[in-house]
Order: C-alpha cells, then structure tokens, then sequence
C-alpha cells in the first residue's frame, strides 16, 4: 500500500461501523441460484466444500475448498448450483460503513483469499456463528468483535494482492485536507482553513467530513494532536508545556483535560504508567 495513504486508511478503519445480518453454516440446496442482482450488504463465504459457480461484476469464479470470497454491497452478482457435490460453506451477510460509505467502496480488495491451510478463517466463523445464537447482554458486542475480526483477516491475508484506497477515495478533496492535517496539526488550524483544502464552504466541509470519516474535522485533529502527546510523554523529558507547544495545544488545563477524556489518565499518570524505566 502507498505510504502517504495510510492516515486515510487508518482514519477509515478507526471508524469503521459493523452490522451482521445473517450467519450461517450449511450446505446449499439444488436451487441455489440467483443472477444478476445488487445486493445492499457484503457477503462473506468461506467454501468447505464442494462445487458451484459465481459471478462479482464482470469476474466468473468456480471456488475450490479453501477460499474466501468477499461479495461487495453495491456490485452486481450472481451464483448457481453445478452438476457436481453442492457447496458447503460458511457464510456472512454484513454492513461494514465510514460514515454513509461502503468500507468495500473505498478500499480495493481481491474477490478472495486462499485460506485452504488455515483452521483460524474458520474458527472465526465458528465464533460469529456461535455469538450471534446467544442471548446475553453481550452477544451484540461479540457478534461486532467476530465480525471485525473476520474483517481483519481478510484484509491482512490480501496484503499479498496490494489491498489499495480506491480511485474515488484517492481522488476526492477530502484526502488534501488529510494530509494537510498530517502536516500541520501543531498549528492553529481552524474549520475554515480546513475547508480550504476541499474547496468547500466550512459548514458544508464539516457535514461531508463526517459522512465520510464518521468524525468531525476538530475531533480528528485532536486525536492527531493526542497521539503525539502520548508518544512525547513516553519517549522524552519534555514538560508538559513543551509538548503542547509541540501539537499545537498552548493551554495546558485543556490539553489535560482533553488527554484524561481520550485516555483515563492524566498525561503525568500516562507518563508514570507508560514511560521506559
């Protein structure tokens, strides 16, 4: 992946918002078969087993026992029976958002993976299955944690294949105003001069930023700000003073306010707790 897209990406994943759907494990029927529709969720199969044919934009597939394949929402599809033993699959119907985006939308993955000597894919389907049957007050929590962790592996094993921010994601105004961010948080930097970046009125900007990120511009640049603070505290002498003026806080009351929120500790607990010995 380009370097200088990894804060985007990073921002997207940080923000990333899950919903499951559906879960399952089982072995198609003779009838399954549908063509050339646009579902509104990502699917997720894992093979197990078997033969079957399918169909993601213009790329016909036949899968072998092993691979995980990623159906995009908003991608024309298609799937069929053959004459041979059925497929027995694990499969997931989910949503995975940035802010109104599609994940799939704006990061290019390949339509699968090789898991074929791996018993960890399958493991974490097992776990989504597993979670999504409970009744307890934290199901909802781990049935979110499996799919993201179903999520992650896919990405990581499509490391090979150079998983890449889309065109539109690379193309768009907003990835100035990220690297603008990048460059000069420890300034003064202010809505309007962020909109700048985008060419954007800054009410409009603040509104296309969080559909997008899922954040506002200011709670990002905080964040920035915040992670450099917790790196200087563990990793320099420098007072408190010295590193706000370092991230661009001056105000030493709300940096520390601010780092308490975001943290739980105050920056000199942080240090304390943190910092080499």
């Amino acid at each position: 992946m380009d370097v200088s897209s990894l804060p985007l990406t990073r921002l997207y994943m940080e923000n990333l918002d899950v919903r499951v759907t559906a879960v399952g494990y089982n072995q198609v029927w003779t009838d399954w078969r549908e063509l050339d529709y646009t579902p509104d969720y990502n699917k997720f199969y894992l093979i197990c087993d078997g033969e079957g044919w399918l169909k993601i934009g213009d790329s016909e597939y036949h899968p072998a026992p092993g691979q995980w394949f990623l159906m995009p929402q908003g991608v024309k599809q298609s799937f069929s029976y053959t004459s041979g033993t059925r497929f027995t699959k694990y499969w997931c119907h989910f949503t995975a958002r940035v802010g109104e985006r599609n994940l799939f939308d704006l990061l290019q993955v390949p339509d699968f993976i090789d898991a074929k000597n791996d018993g960890e894919a399958a493991r974490l389907f097992r776990d989504l299955f597993e979670y999504r049957s409970l009744s307890s007050i934290s199901a909802p929590l781990l049935v979110k944690s499996a799919m993201l962790q179903l999520i992650a592996y896919y990405l990581e094993h499509a490391v090979a294949a150079q998983p890449t921010l889309s065109p539109a994601a690379l193309t768009e105004p907003l990835q100035q105003v990220i690297a603008h961010i990048q460059s000069n948080y420890h300034r003064n930097l202010t809505i309007e001069e962020l909109a700048e970046q985008a060419h954007l009125h800054p009410n409009y900007f603040i509104r296309v930023f969080k559909r997008q990120f899922g954040t506002s511009p200011i709670q990002y640049v905080n964040k920035k700000r915040l992670e450099e603070t917790k790196l200087l505290l563990v990793t320099s002498n420098l007072l408190l003073s010295e590193i706000g003026d370092r991230v661009g806080i001056s105000d030493i009351s709300y940096l520390s306010r601010l780092f308490k929120a975001s943290t739980g500790f105050s920056p000199t607990a942080y240090r304390v707790t943190f910092g080499s010995r």
